[in-house]
């Protein structure tokens, strides 16, 4: 699943049972903020009373939480008479509170469950703010999955686990002769793709379809699918090793379904539970590991020589790689 893509460059401190107990009441509070609309309202600084007649709340209780807040986060700050939430406001906040405090919030909440049951984690995703959380999302991470392509002269891309289609517009609105597809199991997701490529100008050449990425087959018209040349996996793989035959077995139905195509794999490395590494295991690959775990998805493989016997495993060959140096972020040029 998808992941946000800041520089993993140094690992965080460890943190003692007052820093936990801080850290569940501030992330709960904040996240709160947001989902009640507080934190957008002080996009410019305003009074706790005007703030909480504009979202029908509790002046005294939301006093006390703004100046919580205030105290101990770099998302709010208090002027005065006056909050103000610059940083909590902005779209990247917004993109991480939806991503990991919200649509996987459920999931860290009935942990004592899914310990005994995991196999009940992925119901509990809400797949509604995992779609809104995109709608703030860090731009420009299509580029370079855009450019290889771009090498490789694709003129039919199906896009697994499109998300909301930045990929596909960008593509798109690049070369006139694209034609492509796009899968997504999130409905959320699949209209916010629709969306954008009216917006690009490209939806006549562009498909999105709700479904199953894992089997996209069973989706596309044989006649849709001959004219695919290329495959593309953004952060689609990740979400398959929870079991252990899930990864290989998805790429066995892609090479019977696309035989001699290739596939580019858009994804990262995990850490969470691999030892022995010689790089620190670092903060945020940490949170999304931890969070892939809890949501049913599995931890992926570490490094680039795990997921190649992945790849071999199925059949299929790793072509050409590039490795982010800054995160865990890689792209795999897979051979069917």
């Amino acid at each position: 699943m998808s992941r946000t893509s800041a520089p993993d460059a140094i690992a965080a401190p460890r943190w003692g049972a007052l820093d936990l107990a801080e850290g569940l009441q501030l992330g709960h509070a904040l996240s709160t903020l947001h989902d009640l609309g507080v934190l957008a309202a002080l996009s410019r600084p305003r009074t706790v009373e005007d703030v909480a007649r504009a979202c029908r709340l509790d002046p005294a209780l939301l006093a006390a939480t703004l100046d919580f807040a205030a105290a101990r986060t770099t998302l709010v700050r208090k002027r005065g008479k006056r909050f103000v939430a610059e940083e909590g406001a902005a779209p990247e906040a917004r993109f991480v509170l939806d991503l990991y405090a919200g649509a996987f919030g459920a999931n860290a909440v009935a942990l004592p469950e899914l310990l005994r049951h995991p196999a009940r984690a992925g119901a509990r995703v809400d797949r509604r703010r995992h779609a809104n959380a995109f709608l703030h999302a860090p731009g420009g991470a299509e580029a370079m999955p855009a450019a290889l392509l771009a090498q490789l002269g694709s003129r039919g891309v199906l896009d697994l686990g499109c998300g909301p289609g930045a990929l596909l517009a960008a593509l798109a609105v690049a070369n006139p002769q694209l034609r492509g597809w796009g899968i997504d199991a999130n409905p959320g997701m699949c209209r916010l793709a629709r969306a954008r490529l009216r917006a690009a100008g490209v939806a006549r050449r562009v498909r999105i379809l709700a479904g199953d990425g894992r089997m996209p087959a069973r989706l596309l018209p044989a006649d849709a699918r001959a004219r695919v040349d290329t495959i593309v996996a953004g952060d689609l793989a990740n979400e398959l090793f929870a079991k252990r035959d899930a990864a290989p077995a998805w790429l066995r139905r892609l090479r019977q379904d696309f035989p001699g195509r290739m596939l580019l794999v858009s994804d990262y490395y995990g850490r969470l539970g691999h030892a022995g590494r010689t790089t620190p295991a670092l903060r945020e690959t940490l949170l999304h590991d931890y969070v892939q775990a809890i949501s049913g998805q599995g931890v992926p493989p570490p490094d680039r020589r795990a997921w190649q016997a992945v790849y071999r495993a199925a059949g299929a060959r790793l072509v050409h790689c590039i490795e982010d140096t800054s995160t865990t972020r890689f792209l795999h040029l897979v051979g069917l």
